[in-house]
């Protein structure tokens, strides 16, 4: 008797998802198993090849574009070794370029796909992360701008949860902010921003806050 071309109940008679191949990790994995050297997956064009950053950080650095693959475990040792309040208290001026990864990069090393986390609420850098390999990907001048900004340190610290919960808390509260902005007006909330900062320097500063909550009651 011959097979039935019905579908059997409860199950989907839509046609099975075709799955496309990783080209891009596969191409990763070939060129890693010939010897011929990492290739950047940012700009796909240039090589890595082994550099270092400041005070003997060792990293690999493109040819092409200037990203930088940066391994964890000896920048934690080379973290270690920092004077944090030296460090911190003389940052670098930065301008950015908007030169940050858009598309998903694939590790050097192993060609899986990084996991991108914001580094700030604003959301203008993210850097990309390997766990598997342990490794963190660093678009042009984005050390620079880590640096100017006191975080060249806490590289680490960017994937934890808690960073990440700060910074939904930083732009959930700059929402807010925004929103009474245009609800105000931004003149009215310029002078709303220095009687909030007079506030904040009266020692009483609740009983002013009580009273004129009162105010609006009467």
């Amino acid at each position: 008797m011959p097979l039935r071309s019905e579908p059997r109940r409860g199950r989907s008679s839509l046609p099975p998802i075709a799955v496309k191949p990783d080209n891009r990790r596969q191409a990763v994995i070939e060129t890693n198993l010939k010897g011929e050297g990492m290739r950047c997956s940012s700009c796909r064009e240039g090589e890595l090849k082994a550099s270092r950053f400041e005070h003997g950080l060792p990293c690999y650095q493109c040819s092409n574009c200037g990203g930088t693959l940066l391994s964890l475990s000896p920048y934690v040792d080379w973290m270690a070794a920092q004077d944090r309040t030296a460090s911190e208290s003389q940052p670098e001026p930065f301008e950015h370029d908007g030169s940050d990864t858009r598309h998903a990069m694939c590790c050097p090393k192993c060609g899986r796909l990084m996991v991108k986390y914001k580094v700030q609420a604003d959301g203008r850098h993210g850097l990309d992360y390997c766990f598997g390999c342990e490794e963190v990907w660093l678009d042009r001048g984005e050390w620079t701008y880590l640096k100017s900004e006191g975080l060249h340190l806490r590289v680490t610290e960017v994937t934890t949860e808690a960073w990440q919960r700060r910074l939904r808390e930083q732009a959930s509260a700059r929402q807010r902010e925004e929103r009474f902005r245009s609800a105000i007006g931004a003149d009215t909330f310029e002078e709303v921003q220095r009687l909030h900062a007079w506030l904040q320097q009266q020692p009483a500063r609740g009983e002013i806050l009580r009273y004129l909550a009162q105010e609006n009651t009467d």
